[in-house]
C-alpha cells in the first residue's frame, strides 16, 4: 500500500512537471529560433501538410511569429493537392488574411483545393512554370457525394468567409467562384480558358498570369522558377531568408501523440503488473512515465489533454485505490475506471476542432466525428495492454529475474527461498483474506496473493483450492468437487 502510494504521489509530481514544461501556444519566439525580425520567411504546404491537423497548429504559431517580430516577407511555398476545409478556413480567415505584413504565394508545383483557397489569401499569387490552381470544391472527407442542400449551404458559407479577404488582396472573386462552384447549366469562361457545364476552373501558370483587359492579370502576379526569383520580382534580393521549421518540441509532441495507443497499453499493463508483482516499483514507474509522456505528448500537440483531464485522470486513479484497499464494493472502482479511460479518450481529441465545433454551435452533433480517432486509439491501447498482459503472465513467471524476485518477497515472508521458488501449489488450500469478486486477496502459507475466483463470489475466511498459479491464482471454494 505504501509503495503504491509513493508511485501514486511520483506521478502527480512528474505529471503537472510534464504540463507545466509545456511550450506555451501562444508564445512567439521561443529559445533556440532564429528570428524573423527584417527576414523572408519561407512556410513549405506540402503535399500531406493540409491533411494532418498538427500542421495548422504550426502554420498558425508561424504566423503569429512572422506578425509579432516584423518579418519583412511571409512566402507560401505550395504544393499540395488540398486538405481539411475548415481547418483552411480558418487559417485564411482568422490570420493569414488579417497579417499587416506582406504576403506571398508561390506555386511550386500545384496548389488544388485548399491550397488554392490558401493562394487567394496572400498579397500576391507567383507561380513556377508547369504548375496549376484551382479546384476548390468542397468533398466530403469520406469521399462520398455531399448532400446538395448542404453543398450549397456550405459553399455559400465558406464564399462569404473569404469574399472580404479576396477583395482586400485585390484578387478576382469570380476566379474563386469558378474553382469553388459547379454550374451545371453554362459554360464559363475567364481569360482564355472557358470552363465545361459540371466543371470546375484549373489554371496554368500561364492562363492565371494572363493580362486582362483591366490590364491586371487574371489571378497570378507572374511567372518565376525560384524563390530568389519571386525575391528579385518584388524588388527584396538582397532580403535574408529563413525557413519556419517545427520546434523539436513540437516534432517530439506530434510522434507522442501519434504512438498515443502505444503509451496507452504501456501505461496500463506496468499499472496492472505493478499491482500482481512482489515488492518492488519496476512496472509501476514505467506506467508513471508512460502516461506522463502520454498527457504531455499530446498536450504540446495541441490536442485536450491539460491540467483539467490530468485532474480527472489522477480522481480516478484514487477511486482505484480505494476500491482496491479501502473500500471494496466495486462503485468506486467502476467509476474511477469510467473516469481513467474517460480522460484519455478526450485527452487525444484535437483542441482546435472542439473549439471550432463549440464556436459555431455544433458541437453535440459533432462529437461522433470528434472523437472517433480518439475511440480508435484508445481501443487499440486497451487491445495493447491486454496483449501485453497474456503474454506476461503466460512468460513472465519462467524468467530467472522474475522468479529470483519472488523468491526474495517469500524469504522476508519467512518461507524457504528454495521452496518458494520451486514448489507447486495446484491442489493445496488457502483462505481468503478479502472477499473474492472475483478477484482479491488470500493467505497461502502466511503470505499474503493476489487470487480470482472460478466460480463467482467467495465470502472473505474461507478456504478455497488452488487450481492454477502464476502472478495471480486461480481458485475455487474448498468445498466444490474439482472437474
Amino acid at each position: 500500500m505504501l509503495r503504491l502510494l509513493t508511485l501514486f504521489l511520483a506521478f502527480v509530481l512528474t505529471a503537472f512537471a510534464a504540463d507545466d514544461a509545456e511550450p506555451d501556444r501562444k508564445l512567439i519566439g521561443r529559445s533556440g529560433e532564429e528570428s524573423y525580425a527584417g527576414k523572408a520567411v519561407v512556410l513549405k504546404v506540402g503535399q500531406k501538410d493540409l491533411v494532418n491537423s498538427q500542421a495548422f497548429k504550426f502554420y498558425q504559431r508561424t504566423l503569429e511569429r512572422a506578425e509579432a517580430e516584423e518579418a519583412r516577407v511571409l512566402i507560401l511555398e505550395i504544393d499540395t493537392p488540398g486538405g481539411l476545409a475548415f481547418n483552411t478556413r480558418d487559417l485564411v480567415f482568422d490570420q493569414l488574411g488579417e497579417l499587416e505584413i506582406p504576403t506571398i504565394a508561390w506555386i511550386e508545383r500545384e496548389a488544388l483545393s485548399a491550397g488554392a483557397i490558401i493562394s487567394f489569401a496572400t498579397d500576391d499569387i507567383y507561380m513556377a512554370p508547369g504548375t496549376i490552381i484551382g479546384s476548390a470544391g468542397i468533398v466530403s472527407g469520406t469521399g462520398q457525394e455531399i448532400d446538395p442542400v448542404m453543398r450549397a449551404k456550405l459553399e455559400s458559407v465558406f464564399e462569404a468567409s473569404l469574399r472580404g479577404i479576396i477583395k482586400k488582396k485585390g484578387h478576382r472573386i469570380d476566379v474563386l467562384r469558378g474553382m469553388m462552384f459547379v454550374d451545371e447549366e453554362n459554360e464559363r469562361t475567364f481569360g482564355s480558358v472557358t470552363v465545361t457545364k459540371g466543371g470546375l476552373l484549373n489554371l496554368t501558370a500561364e492562363e492565371a498570369a494572363e493580362t486582362m483587359e483591366d490590364g491586371k492579370p487574371l489571378l497570378a502576379t507572374g511567372i518565376a522558377e525560384s524563390l530568389q526569383e519571386v525575391l528579385s520580382a518584388e524588388g527584396m534580393e538582397g532580403v535574408e531568408v529563413v525557413r519556419a521549421e517545427p520546434t523539436g518540441f513540437e516534432a517530439i509532441a506530434w510522434w507522442i501523440a501519434a504512438f498515443s495507443p502505444l503509451l496507452i497499453a504501456i501505461g496500463i499493463g506496468a499499472a496492472w503488473l505493478e499491482l500482481k508483482a512482489p515488492g518492488f516499483g519496476v512496472f509501476g514507474f514505467i506506467s508513471l512515465g508512460a502516461f506522463a509522456i502520454f498527457f504531455f505528448g499530446n498536450s504540446v500537440a495541441g490536442n485536450l489533454a491539460g491540467y483539467e483531464l490530468m485532474a480527472v485522470f489522477l480522481l480516478g486513479i484514487i477511486l482505484i485505490i480505494l476500491e482496491l484497499f479501502v473500500l471494496p464494493g466495486g462503485i468506486a472502482g467502476i467509476l474511477g475506471a469510467f473516469l481513467v479511460l474517460g480522460s484519455l479518450w478526450f485527452a487525444m481529441a484535437d483542441e482546435i476542432e472542439f473549439e471550432q465545433a463549440r464556436e459555431s454551435g455544433e458541437l453535440i452533433g459533432s462529437l461522433g466525428s470528434l472523437l472517433l480517432r480518439p475511440a480508435l486509439y484508445l481501443a487499440l491501447g486497451l487491445f495493447g495492454a491486454t496483449l501485453v498482459l497474456y503474454l506476461v503472465g503466460r512468460y513472465l513467471p519462467s524468467i530467472p529475474l522474475f522468479r529470483a524476485l519472488i523468491a526474495k518477497e517469500a524469504l522476508a515472508g519467512g518461507a524457504p527461498a528454495e521452496e518458494a521458488q520451486t514448489r507447486s501449489r495446484v491442489g493445496a488450500t488457502a483462505e481468503t483474506l478479502t472477499d473474492l469478486r472475483p478477484s482479491g486477496t488470500i493467505l497461502i502459507d502466511g503470505i499474503k496473493h493476489d487470487a480470482i475466483s472460478r466460480h463467482g463470489l467467495i465470502p472473505r475466511g474461507e478456504t478455497v483450492r488452488i487450481l492454477e498459479e502464476g502472478m495471480t491464482y486461480v481458485v475455487e471454494p474448498a468445498s466444490r468437487r474439482s472437474s
